[in-house]
């Protein structure tokens, strides 16, 4: 084993930037490591390659920086159909391996290769990763082998995102070439190989150029098209705009030569209002009975209307006392009458309506063998279980228990019904 390279606390100083700069993450790759990852990839009937990536990681200035230095194979874990089984015998050796191969580096992550054109996609390996490699910071390496394609993914306190771009930095580690001549896996391509695989996947890739030439091509015509069809707009908005000037200056003028005496535009336009009366619960509708009917006697209304007659050199009507008190009181109860009707419909109108609302969820009681557990702020049901039973094994059951038909929709402050776990929990209020 050759000499050891530990990077921190100084920063390498001879590096080359892959893609955007990421201002949540700085991940450092060592040269010969992404040589390793690049031209790995599936041999003798094998759909994935699958390791783990060490080295260290350091706080610098307030910014997490990880640094991978080595590269390691794990045996036994890829299955068919470009699935990842981890078994203990497995994690067992590859312990034993780093021990022996890459002493003082711990996991950073894991990475997979497939085969040369392949496309793999995070999502069929994020649970694993949550599960085995739930760290801060620790990265998922995809790649399709023979220089194909990577993606770099990475956990952090934002989520699990794909990464902006890494560095690749130049330093002597002599642990990796030692590993990589044991493995016999530095393996030099040359242009005119004659390999069926390179020549299947160079011709992947001239059709994918191909195809995104075509798009480009694409994209650009139906910009164009979008520009035209904005200036077209514009052009008619512009039109219409002075047309409406036109006309209210055609407006004016006309109701200038208008004759003496004629309407306006305004008092034709407001004659054409008619008023319409809004029917009120009850059966009370307006009636059209005469002014003095509906004074009420006793009232002083009626006084104040006949000093006003009088004053214009009339005669004041005559109505007996009686009958004025027999009309006011004929009056009273059919006011009455009409306010019992109105406050039987209201009540009617008012039984027949339902009130909706949300619908709050049913709590099921704990039943043996299980707890309650109440859900914080920013919790999902993945970290729930995480943090009760470090796995996802009782997902589908919490799922059952409490009813749930999506397990992403849960709020926080909930009561879930759990199965009992062996880590203390903080109690929660009834």
């Amino acid at each position: 084993m050759g000499e050891l390279y530990n990077p921190f606390p100084k920063l390498p100083k001879n590096i080359r930037q892959i893609g955007e700069r990421d201002e949540t993450v700085r991940l450092y790759v060592e040269d010969y490591v992404n040589t390793y990852l690049k031209r790995l990839y599936p041999t003798g009937g094998q759909d994935l390659r699958v390791g783990l990536l060490l080295g260290s990681a350091e706080d610098h200035e307030g910014t997490p920086f990880v640094f991978v230095d080595g590269a390691m194979e794990m045996e036994g874990v890829a299955v068919e159909g470009e699935q990842v089984s981890f078994s203990e015998e497995a994690w067992k050796k590859a312990y034993q391996n780093i021990e022996e191969q890459f002493p003082k580096r711990t996991v950073q992550g894991w990475f997979l290769c497939g085969a040369p054109g392949c496309s793999l996609s995070p999502l069929n390996y994020w649970k694993q990763h949550l599960q085995y490699f739930s760290g801060k910071n620790q990265i998922m390496y995809l790649n399709g082998g023979l220089e194909g394609e990577e993606a770099i993914y990475i956990t952090s306190s934002d989520g699990f995102y794909k990464l902006r771009g890494h560095c690749i930095y130049y330093e002597r580690n002599q642990m990796m070439q030692d590993y990589m001549v044991n493995q016999k896996e530095n393996r030099k391509v040359e242009a005119g190989g004659s390999d069926p695989v390179i020549r299947d996947f160079r011709q992947k890739m001239e059709s994918k150029k191909a195809q995104l030439s075509v798009q480009k091509h694409s994209v650009s015509l139906l910009g164009g098209l979008c520009s035209a069809l904005a200036i077209v707009v514009l052009a008619g908005g512009v039109v219409m705009f002075n047309n409406y000037e036109k006309m209210k200056d055609m407006e004016g003028v006309i109701a200038s030569v208008l004759p003496v005496g004629a309407e306006s535009w305004d008092g034709i336009r407001e004659g054409e209002t008619k008023i319409q009366v809004e029917e009120v619960p009850g059966e009370v509708f307006p009636t059209e009975a005469d002014a003095e009917e509906a004074l009420p006697a006793g009232s002083g209304l009626k006084a104040d209307r006949d000093d006003e007659i009088e004053a214009a050199g009339g005669q004041p009507s005559a109505e007996p006392e009686a009958s004025g008190t027999a009309a006011g009181g004929a009056e009273t109860a059919a006011a009455q009458s009409a306010a019992e009707q109105t406050a039987a419909s209201v009540s009617e109108t008012a039984s027949s309506l339902t009130v909706s609302g949300p619908v709050l969820q049913k709590v099921t009681e704990p039943g043996p063998g299980q707890m309650y557990y109440t859900v914080q702020d920013g919790e999902t049901l993945y970290g729930i279980c995480f943090k009760l039973y470090q796995s996802v094994n009782h997902l589908d059951e919490i799922c059952q228990l409490n009813g749930l038909s999506d397990q992403n929709h849960i709020m926080s402050g909930q009561r879930l019904v759990v199965p009992e776990s062996s880590v203390p929990q903080e109690p929660t209020e009834n």
